[in-house]
């Protein structure tokens, strides 16, 4: 990783720690702060992130599959099963359908990892890694599609890139505007959730599903997204000591 994405990285966490001493009960910070660390390989460390999420919210999917792949990162291939076989329960008792799926992924990559004695447990499968720049060109492919209004053919993309690398975030802000231009509103709440699971403090995915309640009529939702884009743009204000 180069060092001004590490920086950023821990820039990240600095504000998130800060968050989390005012409102320690702020589920979706302690997943922030998971995720965050999990990019920088600290996979013990992120667990905890992630116990401490479901601490506060035991049905919050995303962070169960998350700490499936932070104990996969340290070396704990038994607590990696155990996170996310139950998460899949999580995920299909409340309909979370995509992040089931990804759960199953993770599942089966996990199978087989377990399955070729002595490889090593520290990082997630090369197949996930080498899907990367893939899963990126594909985006940009799409993103030409979605800007000529070619909007079937931009869908597509985003959908084979997300195949790819289910944690590419743009590729679902991209998936959420292309289905939202569509017409397929609730196929755009979905896409802009998952943005919101895998970068919860970027006011982007908050302000795109304010946007998209609003459009369904759901106003109480959408000002509760507003207002948590609005907080979290003042965090990421210049100068902000908070």
């Amino acid at each position: 990783m180069a060092r001004p994405d590490r920086d950023a990285l821990e820039e990240r966490i600095r504000v998130l720690r800060r968050a989390l001493a005012a409102m320690p009960e702020d589920a979706t910070s302690w997943y922030g702060l998971g995720r965050a660390l999990l990019e920088l390989e600290r996979g013990e460390e992120a667990s905890q992130a992630f116990r401490r999420a479901l601490a506060v919210r035991p049905d919050y999917s995303a962070a169960h599959r998350e700490l499936g792949r932070a104990r996969l990162a340290a070396g704990d291939r038994a607590g990696a099963a155990e996170a996310l076989q139950r998460g899949l329960t999580v995920a299909e008792r409340r309909g979370d359908l995509q992040t089931a799926r990804e759960i199953r992924v993770f599942l089966r990559r996990l199978d087989r990892k377990e399955q070729r004695a002595g490889t090593p447990a520290s990082r997630l499968p090369d197949v996930e890694a080498a899907s990367m720049p893939e899963a990126r060109a594909l985006y940009k492919q799409a993103f030409q599609h979605f800007v000529n209004d070619r909007l079937e053919d931009a869908i597509a993309g985003y959908r084979r890139a997300l195949e790819l690398d289910p944690q590419l975030a743009i590729a679902w802000n991209g998936l959420a505007m292309a289905l939202a231009q569509q017409g397929d509103l609730d196929g755009a709440l979905e896409a802009a959730r998952r943005l919101v699971e895998l970068e919860p403090d970027d006011p982007l995915g908050h302000t795109s599903l304010s946007i998209f309640y609003q459009r369904k009529g759901m106003i109480a939702e959408a000002e509760e997204e507003r207002a948590l884009a609005m907080q979290l743009q003042f965090k990421q204000e210049p100068g902000d000591s908070t």
